[in-house]
């Protein structure tokens, strides 16, 4: 039975060399190429280590997306507190949507009307709505919980009375 091997080598000036194929007529004695049968084998390692692969891959996706909005979230919360005190004037934060917010909002000079989309971190998004936020000059702030999710990953945000965010 005459097998067809591909050469990733091939040099010649015939038009079955040019194009990497050879016939076992026209190869020397010493074989060179892969088999069918070897690239199919390769081929299904690869789909096997795929199906392995994507799910891990997913998950760390999520993961990372809620880990990032939880960071900035975080990091709005604790400047609006301190921006509070020092500025002595009131900073709130409107969440617009699950997946947005504004930080700083109001019609004074110095308000930054900030506006945050967590869609920028991939699937991240506020499991409800969460109440508006408003810190005044002394930094307290009206406490509450809530809850960023993506896929399954999930992290807790929680504001005390005295305007501490910290997440579990």
């Amino acid at each position: 039975m005459d097998r067809m091997r591909i050469d990733p080598n091939s040099s010649g000036s015939t038009r079955l060399r040019q194009a990497g194929v050879f016939t076992p007529l026209s190869c020397s004695s010493k074989q060179r190429g892969f088999t069918l049968i070897e690239v199919m084998i390769v081929v299904v390692i690869i789909g096997v280590m795929s199906t392995i692969a994507i799910p891990a891959f997913s998950e760390w996706r999520d993961r990372q997306a809620v880990r990032s909005a939880t960071q900035t979230l975080m990091s709005h919360l604790k400047q609006a507190r301190v921006t509070a005190i020092a500025e002595n004037r009131s900073v709130t934060i409107d969440f617009t949507s699950t997946t947005a917010y504004t930080y700083d909002t109001g019609a004074c000079g110095t308000c930054r009307n900030l506006q945050m989309d967590l869609t920028q971190f991939g699937s991240a998004a506020f499991t409800a709505v969460p109440t508006d936020r408003t810190f005044n000059s002394r930094g307290t702030v009206n406490f509450g919980n809530m809850t960023l999710q993506a896929g399954a990953q999930s992290n807790q945000i929680t504001i005390n009375i005295v305007g501490r965010a910290y997440f579990q």
